[in-house]
This record gives structure tokens, C-alpha cells and sequence, in this order.
């Protein structure tokens, strides 16, 4: 019966951290237009690009690390001219998402250190 209350108290704990963990991601956000953050990504200085060519299209792959999160925009064209997706995680949890071929919003939710580029504020 012990093992059984043990086994009730770890999991509450543990459903707890992560209510926890959850509230203060949603606090700690902020909302960035999809075009806004791209732009970010794109101009960060520790942006790593990677070009592919598939039948003469061209998609690019950017990936950028902030703190403890993880940055990924897929674009099409030479010059970035479409985005395709743009995820923001932190670990294997995904906090944002867009892909073009499925969402119609036009901001998504952002952690705060996005938003100090050099100690620049953007607004």
C-alpha cells in the first residue's frame, strides 16, 4: 500500500513541475509577427544556414540557438522570399509553430530573449 501512495505522491510531483514549467513559459512570451521573426532569424549573427536545390527550387534551412531555445525557419526561394515553417522549441517541446501550408495566423508566441538583439528592444 506504501508503494501504491509512493507511486500517487511521485506522479502528482511530477504533473505539478510540469503545470509549473507550462504557466511560466505562457508568462515569459511574448507575440512576434511570423514575417518579424523570420526577419530576426535571418539577421541573427549566429543564424546557421543551410541551401538546398530539389528540381531547381531552392529551400533554405536556418537554425538559430537563444538560451535554451531552439529556433528553426524553413523558407523557399534564393532570397527567403516564402516561409514554410517556422517552429520555436525548447528541448524536445515544441512552445510555437507555423507552416504555411496549413496556418492562416499571422503571430505566434515567442520566449522574451527573442525580442533583445544586442540589447536592442523590438517592439
Amino acid at each position: 500500500m506504501d508503494s501504491f501512495l509512493d507511486n500517487i505522491k511521485n506522479w502528482t510531483r511530477d504533473k505539478t513541475e510540469h503545470v509549473k514549467e507550462t504557466i511560466h513559459n505562457l508568462t515569459t512570451t511574448t507575440s512576434i509577427s511570423i514575417d518579424d521573426l523570420a526577419t530576426i532569424i535571418l539577421l541573427h549573427p549566429h543564424t546557421q544556414y543551410e541551401k538546398k536545390e530539389y528540381l531547381g527550387l531552392i529551400f533554405n534551412e536556418c537554425t538559430l540557438s537563444i538560451d535554451t531555445y531552439e529556433y528553426y525557419l524553413e523558407t523557399k526561394g534564393d532570397k527567403h522570399e516564402h516561409i514554410l515553417e517556422l517552429t520555436v522549441k525548447e528541448g524536445n517541446e515544441v512552445l510555437s509553430s507555423y507552416h504555411s501550408y496549413k496556418d492562416k495566423k499571422h503571430k505566434m508566441k515567442v520566449p522574451e530573449s527573442i525580442m533583445k538583439i544586442n540589447d536592442i528592444q523590438i517592439h
